[in-house]
């Protein structure tokens, strides 16, 4: 396995710190108004005296007595709005009962084209063309969700149960496509990428998510591409048939990155190379010490992992007296590190 491979494990978060912000549980909260902000807003006026058409402050979408969390189409000719929550019961967000609901409005017409409910909705988008899709989040705790892809008559076209919270969704501009990504779980539907394909309402691919978990996707519908926006890192693309194409640009955008939590794991990927060459060690403490200068040494656990590497790096160099020193650093701070016995080899043989 040569230096890539050991990147490209880094990133499908094999053998390496897996830094991206999926989890298994799925935070206690909704990303809908909370049922008393709901009801506090259920008051007259909703609609706008001049232009009779409903108010949407910044993500907030009102409408006579109803108040919801709103997306709107790239063409700005539909609205789409949910509201995980249920303000004649007073509750919102996870809960065991009392379904949300949803609507899309259409502001060419000035009216709603659509209502509907579900247990709980969230993630909603929707395309130029109206349909829409939305994550049903379930009611309890179980690891579990419901991904659905709407016509714009409100017809459901596409279903996907999951053994696993969905953390992120998408719809292309035109809605031929939709996708959606479910967190870690230890079921088969834990960390995956669904791309549908809603013209034959099917699933296209089923993947790992190799670039982790992105602030955003994006899909192009003329060469049935998703791009991954990670934040602070880029934009990195998987093929038509789920291929991650831009694994190499990642794993340089790792290295190169100012945020530590990024760069040292991508160095500790470096590292693990069995063609580890002189260069490469080099790279690697260079990267060890822009991590520690921006902030790693400020937290232990980091700031070990860091001395660790560079103690790896000295003693593949042949620097073993700067080895043995930055394994006693991080011993120092982690007892747990896991390079006592070699320290310990070291020092033997330099006598």
């Amino acid at each position: 396995m040569g230096w890539f491979d050991a990147l490209k494990n880094l990133l499908s978060g094999n053998g390496a710190d897996d830094v991206s912000p999926g989890s298994q549980i799925r935070p206690n909260v909704s990303t809908s108004p909370p049922a008393s902000a709901v009801v506090a807003a259920a008051e007259p006026n909703r609609v706008d005296a001049e232009t009779n058409s409903p108010v949407k402050d910044n993500h907030i979408f009102r409408l006579g007595d109803y108040v919801g969390i709103h997306s709107s189409s790239p063409n700005g000719r539909w609205v789409l709005s949910w509201s995980d929550s249920v303000p004649a019961m007073g509750i919102g967000g996870h809960r065991e009962s009392g379904n949300g609901s949803y609507l899309l409005y259409d502001a060419e017409a000035g009216q709603v084209v659509v209502r509907g409910e579900m247990p709980r909705p969230n993630g909603g988008h929707v395309a130029d063309s109206g349909h829409f899709s939305l994550e049903d989040w379930h009611f309890g705790s179980a690891l579990s969700g419901t991904f659905r892809v709407f016509e714009p008559n409100g017809q459901i076209l596409f279903t996907k149960g999951v053994t696993a919270n969905i953390m992120n969704s998408e719809i292309s501009k035109n809605g031929l496509f939709a996708l959606f990504q479910t967190a870690n779980s230890p079921t088969e539907d834990g960390r995956k990428l669904f791309l549908i394909d809603v013209r034959k309402r099917a699933i296209r691919y089923s993947i790992d998510p190799l670039a982790g978990w992105p602030e955003r996707y994006s899909i192009d519908e003329d060469t049935s591409q998703v791009t991954a926006h990670l934040k602070d890192l880029g934009a990195f693309r998987y093929g038509s048939e789920g291929a991650f194409i831009d694994a190499a640009k990642l794993a340089h955008a790792k290295l190169v990155s100012p945020r530590y939590e990024f760069a040292i794991p991508a160095a500790e990927a470096l590292l693990k190379s069995p063609d580890l060459t002189v260069v490469t060690a080099r790279q690697v403490l260079d990267i060890v010490k822009r991590a520690r200068e921006r902030g790693a040494d400020q937290i232990d656990a980091w700031n070990a992992k860091s001395l660790k590497l560079q103690g790896l790096a000295n003693e593949a160099l042949g620097e073993l007296h700067e080895a043995v020193k930055a394994f006693d650093e991080a011993l120092a701070l982690d007892p747990k590190i896991g390079v006592k016995r070699k320290r310990d080899a070291l020092f033997k043989k330099l006598g």
